[in-house]
């Protein structure tokens, strides 16, 4: 009868810990497909951001007082490389400032910072142009 009785509180015990041991598994978010899909750019006022991944100075040689050129490549977070371009224009005893906003991590663009940008985008040559008033570049160590 003891045995019965050992063999009955045994089986219980392994049909309770068999039922506390099933845990769904929660899925890796990383692992999952985007339920939405991104989109693509569009031509027109966009604001992006994204990593830098190279670029810089595309003024000729030789130009002293004259306006700057810059060109970038920008991978945003939706994956999509762009160009991203603006002109920096020297100091004039006018005073006249800049219409754009431009607020540089460590001073300068730098691969590997992160970019926030308001600009002009063209979608046929992947460029987004920073150049009217109320347009700005500010870039980051690390995206925020």
């Amino acid at each position: 009868m003891k045995t019965k009785l050992l063999f009955v509180v045994i089986l219980v015990a392994m049909l309770i810990i068999e039922g506390c041991a099933q845990v769904t598994p929660v899925p890796d978010p990383s692992s999952e497909k985007r339920s939405t899909p991104v989109l693509a750019l569009e031509s027109g006022l966009q604001e992006i951001g994204g990593v830098v991944l190279g670029g810089g100075d595309q003024t000729p040689e030789g130009l002293m007082d004259a306006p700057r050129t810059f060109l970038y490549q920008v991978r945003l977070d939706s994956g999509e490389q762009i160009n991203l371009t603006y002109t920096a224009f020297p100091p004039t005893p006018a005073g006249k400032k800049s219409v754009i906003q431009l607020t540089f991590y460590e001073g300068v663009i730098n691969p590997g910072n992160y970019l926030v940008a308001r600009g002009t985008y063209d979608a046929e040559s992947k460029t987004l142009t920073v150049a009217e008033d109320g347009d700005f570049i500010e870039t980051m160590a690390a995206k925020p």
